[in-house]
């Protein structure tokens, strides 16, 4: 009786000295110094983009809570003449990565002075293709995983041409994506179907580049496809249900852990507490957890 006492004091003592934060903590599925971002002033001007993605990956747990992607846009960046490449190449001088979230190509349309028709040889298109096919070589070479090509929306007046340009490089581009010989496992993403009716909203006065609204809608649209396409991996992470201090185990640790959850006057729903699946988390989960326990439950989650 008098090791069962201080065993309850032991454990008390334990699950008090965890914050919440990291009692109820998920492992992430990737870090994300395992994940660049390249590009040009369409992730670069405001970096509301990558930030709102790097939101979408902390809250599937993907990405853990102070962790960002490494980001290298640069405003004004072309595929050819060696502009995004050289974002990749000198970013991993330091330390190799795994996948690769791109643009490119805006651009070299913007400093393409080719009169229409534009075709595959026409010289601002073939050169971007050409620098995209060369990056996916090296970046395979280099032991990259995954690559996502995020491709514009239509720009919100017409700059040099620039639609045009546009939807000529659009199909050609992601063409060369899809045949090239030699590349990562890699994702061509137009973006076109989330901006539709919504132009005026998603793009600033300059036509061109999103505005906080486009940034959060582009960055949910690019999670979205990125979770049907499984891009870092598991598309969500397995839950141990239970299992609240993420240690492996199911044990009294976690019994404690369920009961001062419970007692909180404010907590946020986390699935791996949800024992019966009701979407709910109440004293009904606390008896199936210390039934559980108890061994008259064999398995969780209890329904």
């Amino acid at each position: 009786m008098k090791k069962l006492l201080l065993f309850s004091i032991i454990v008390a003592v334990i699950v008090a000295s965890f914050a919440p934060s990291t009692i109820f903590a998920a492992t992430p599925q990737i870090n994300g110094s395992d994940v660049m971002v390249i590009g040009d002033s369409y992730f670069a001007l405001s970096g509301e983009i990558v930030r709102a993605l790097e939101n979408e990956a902390r809250n599937a747990g993907v990405l853990g809570a102070n962790d960002r992607f490494r980001n290298n846009p640069v405003s004004g960046a072309t595929l050819a003449n060696n502009g995004i490449p050289s974002q990749y190449t000198n970013g991993i001088s330091s330390s190799k990565v795994k996948y690769v979230i791109m643009d490119g190509g805006g651009n070299d349309c913007l400093q393409g002075y080719s009169a229409p028709p534009y075709t595959e040889s026409t010289p601002f298109i073939k050169n971007a293709t050409d620098a995209v096919t060369n990056l996916l070589k090296q970046m395979k070479a280099d032991g990259v995983v995954k690559v996502f090509y995020l491709f514009y929306p239509d720009p919100n007046g017409d700059l040099n041409g620039l639609k045009g340009k546009l939807d000529a490089l659009r199909p050609i581009m992601q063409s060369t994506v899809a045949n090239a010989a030699v590349k990562p496992e890699t994702y061509f993403f137009d973006i076109r179907p989330t901006w539709d009716g919504h132009l005026s909203e998603y793009t600033l006065p300059d036509g061109i580049h999103p505005t906080t609204a486009g940034s959060v809608a582009t960055a949910k649209a690019m999670w979205a496809e990125m979770q049907k396409v499984n891009f870092f991996g598991t598309s969500t992470p397995t839950i141990k249900y239970g299992d609240c201090n993420n240690d492996g185990s199911i044990d009294a640790l976690d019994f404690s852990s369920l009961k001062m959850y419970l007692m909180s006057p404010t907590h946020t729903y986390n699935q791996v507490l949800d024992l019966n699946l009701d979407n709910t988390i109440d004293a009904i989960d606390f008896a199936i957890m210390k039934q559980y326990l108890l061994g008259i439950v064999k398995t969780l989650p209890y329904k």
